[in-house]
């Protein structure tokens, strides 16, 4: 117990004192965006998910030592496949992020990039056939590994990056689907997976003091590729697949408004003087335009309506799955 709570502890400070450098650092050679779900669209540092990346890789590595100090390491495989999954997928949304989010990677190479996100899991499904939990369905080990993994990898570390543009939204639904799955992993007895969901909450927790609104940093693609793809690999590695399905209910419901404007149109709002933000389209392309519509919709207040919404779909898939 002691090894996965001092990873924690790792993961939280890392990730919050990288930050404290990073944010001046990004200022200064000019890696800033701007936030235009306000007024002024004040400059915002870029590219802060690399400080997760950076604490929860971390804070793996501290758990896996610790566990070998003690005599008890075990899934070494595993959880060395993940940090690799977590740091290609954050390497990737970073060149995104230095390129500039305008002109960053065209939109059509990024899923076939993040495709390569899957081979270390596809790798383990095909050495430990215990991780293909649809073999009751009948579903071959080769289909599993070659197929449903890419598919959830790639899937899911591209949904992250759906639903995002506001004060503490990527990181909140991140978190709050860590937190469940870690607490589904507990339930199950799977408790060193627990142990990675909750590390990965703890540097996000440390995000969010300086993404919060009004946000100091963005987390950029570096963030939502790499939460999307850890996501997957502990659903994978937990036997969670379906449970992680059901999370994603909000991914889904994003994936198929943003596909009427064939991915075309932008999750902000145009805030008037008083920062109250309005619709930027006259049809829904998001599920942030449902709450755009809303008279007296703010930033905070469209944030904790998702966050919220968000929480009780956890809540009922972690009932009923």
């Amino acid at each position: 117990m002691i090894d996965s709570l001092v990873a924690l502890l790792v993961a939280f400070i890392a990730t919050f004192y990288a930050l404290r450098l990073w944010i001046p650092a990004a200022k200064s050679f000019g890696l800033v965006g701007r936030d235009i779900n306000k007024r002024d669209q004040p400059e915002v540092a870029e590219a802060g998910g690399f400080a997760v990346v950076l604490g929860i890789a971390l804070g793996l590595f501290t758990y896996l030592f610790l566990k070998a100090v003690w005599g008890t390491g075990t899934h070494l495989a595993e959880i060395y496949a993940t940090i690799a999954t977590l740091i290609f997928a954050g390497f990737v949304g970073f060149v995104d992020d230095i390129l500039g989010w305008k002109k960053g990677l065209p939109q059509w190479f990024k899923p076939l990039l993040t495709l390569f996100l899957a081979l270390p899991f596809a790798t383990l499904a095909l050495l430990y056939p215990q991780y293909n939990s649809f073999a009751v369905f009948g579903i071959p080990l080769w289909f599993y590994a070659l197929v449903l993994v890419p598919i959830g990898v790639v899937g899911a570390s591209n949904a992250v990056n759906m639903l995002a543009g506001y004060n503490g939204l990527e990181a909140g639904i991140s978190a709050i689907v860590l937190f469940f799955l870690g607490l589904k992993a507990y339930v199950l007895g799977n408790l060193w997976v627990a142990y990675m969901a909750f590390i990965g909450l703890s540097a996000l927790l440390a995000f969010l003091y300086y993404n919060w609104y009004p946000a100091k940093v963005f987390p950029g693609d570096t963030l939502t590729y790499a939460m999307g793809a850890y996501i997957a690999a502990l659903a994978i590695l937990g036997n969670m697949e379906l449970f992680a399905v059901a999370l994603f209910a909000l991914y889904f419901a994003e994936l198929v408004l943003k596909a009427r404007s064939r991915f075309r149109a932008e999750n902000f709002g145009v805030p008037d003087e008083n920062n109250v933000l309005h619709p930027r389209y006259d049809k829904i392309y998001s599920v942030t335009h449902v709450f755009l519509r809303i008279p007296g919709m703010t930033e905070r207040k469209l944030v904790f309506w998702i966050l919220s919404i968000q929480l009780i779909i956890s809540v009922a898939a972690f009932f009923v799955l």
